[in-house]
C-alpha cells in the first residue's frame, strides 16, 4: 500500500480563510489539511489566536482592517527608502518610496511582520488576559451541557461544539471565543465590564442579557432572547433586542436584523420542539440538526404548509409519525435519507 503524500499549506491560504476571503473549495482544502495532522492544526490554531489577539488589541478611534495593512506597507516602504539612503547616499522621495511597496513580499510576509508589532504593542494586554490566566475549553460531543463562568454567567452549549474561555476574566472586557457549534448565554450584568463573544469574523458584545448564537461555518446566526445585543463585523454593527435575530452570512456585508418567527431553536435547552404554526420545512431543518438525520421533503407544496404542535422527549420514528398522520402524507425510509411526500 502507498501512502498518500501529506497536504501542503501556505500561509497565504490560511489567512484569506481567517480574513472571510477563502472560497469554498479553498475551506474545504483547509479543512482537509487540518484533519490529516494534529500539528497542521496546532499550526492553524497559532494563526488564529495571533489573528483574534491582534483584532482585540484596544487602540484609539476605530480601525478599518485593510487601510490598517495599507499603512503598514506603506511604513516599511518607507523605512525601506530611508535605509537605502543611509547606505548609498541617495534618498527617494516618499512617493517613491510607496511604489516599493510591491516588492517587499507576500501578504503572509507582511501578516509576520503585523503580527510580530501586534505581539509587541500589546504585551500587556497579552501578559493579562492570556499568560496570566489559565485558558479552559468547554467541549461537547453527542448531548449539550451546561457550565458556569467566574463571573456567574450561564452557557449551555449544544452537542458538537467548542467554547475557550478564561478561568477568571481579568481586564476591562470578559471575553470567550465560540469556536465551533452553538451556545446559549445567560450573562451576568455588569456596566463596567461588556461581556464578548468572539466566532468567525463576528464579535457579539453584551452587558448583561440572554441570547442564542449558532456558528453554521457558512453563516452566524444570533437570536436575542433578553435585553439588547451588538453584534459587529468588519465595521458593519446592528443592534438587538429581545424577539430580533440578525444572520451574518459570509459573503455579504450587510446586517440585517429580523423578527425571530419560532422557538425551534431552543430544543438543545427545552427538549422541547415546540411548532406554532411553523412551516414543515424549518420543522424539518430543525429535526436534522438534533437527530442527525437526512429528512428531505418530496413535494415541494409541502415545504410552507403550518405545523401546530409540541414534541417532548419523542423518538424520531414519533415524530414523523406524527407529522404522517397531520398532514396526511408518506414517511418513505430509505438508507440514507428519509423522503417525506
Amino acid at each position: 500500500m502507498i501512502n498518500a503524500e501529506p497536504m501542503e499549506m501556505n500561509d497565504d491560504l490560511l489567512i484569506s480563510s481567517l480574513l472571510g476571503e477563502a472560497t469554498i473549495e479553498q475551506d474545504k482544502q483547509i479543512e482537509e489539511w487540518r484533519k490529516e495532522d494534529p500539528a497542521n492544526e496546532n499550526h492553524f490554531n497559532q494563526f488564529k489566536v495571533i489573528w483574534e489577539t491582534s483584532d482585540q488589541l484596544k487602540y484609539n478611534g476605530k480601525i478599518d482592517a485593510a487601510i490598517s495593512l495599507q499603512r503598514l506597507k506603506q511604513k516599511i516602504a518607507i523605512q525601506k527608502a530611508v535605509n537605502l539612503e543611509k547606505t548609498e547616499g541617495r534618498a527617494d522621495d516618499v512617493t517613491t518610496a510607496q511604489n516599493k511597496i510591491t516588492r517587499l513580499g507576500t501578504v503572509g510576509y507582511l501578516f509576520r511582520i503585523a503580527a510580530a508589532l501586534v505581539l509587541m504593542a500589546g504585551a500587556g494586554w497579552l501578559y493579562t488576559n492570556h499568560v496570566a490566566v489559565k485558558e479552559l475549553e468547554f467541549l461537547t460531543q453527542k448531548t449539550a451541557q451546561v457550565d458556569t463562568l467566574s463571573d456567574g454567567s450561564v452557557i449551555t452549549l449544544n452537542k458538537h461544539s467548542l467554547l475557550r474561555y478564561p478561568d477568571k476574566f481579568k481586564g476591562a472586557e470578559r471575553q470567550v471565543w465560540l469556536t465551533r457549534g452553538e451556545a446559549f448565554f445567560n450573562i451576568t450584568p455588569d456596566k463596567k465590564k461588556p461581556f464578548l463573544i468572539h466566532t468567525g469574523s463576528t464579535t457579539i458584545r453584551v452587558v448583561g442579557t440572554s441570547f442564542n448564537v449558532k456558528n453554521k461555518g457558512e453563516d452566524i446566526e444570533v437570536i436575542v432572547e433578553t435585553g439588547m445585543v451588538q453584534v459587529s463585523r468588519n465595521g458593519e454593527m446592528v443592534s438587538l433586542r429581545s424577539g430580533e435575530k440578525v444572520v451574518v452570512q459570509r459573503n455579504k456585508t450587510n446586517l440585517i436584523k429580523e423578527g425571530n418567527t419560532d422557538q425551534l431553536y431552543a430544543y438543545y435547552r427545552s427538549k422541547e420542539f415546540v411548532a406554532d404554526n411553523t412551516p414543515l420545512r424549518r420543522v424539518v431543518e430543525i429535526l436534522n440538526e438534533a437527530y442527525e438525520s437526512n429528512i428531505v421533503i418530496g413535494r415541494k407544496e409541502l415545504e410552507d404548509v403550518p405545523l401546530n404542535t409540541t414534541f417532548k422527549n419523542e423518538s424520531l420514528d414519533q415524530v414523523l409519525k406524527i407529522i404522517s398522520r397531520t398532514f396526511k402524507i408518506k414517511v418513505d425510509k430509505k438508507p440514507n435519507k428519509i423522503v417525506l411526500y
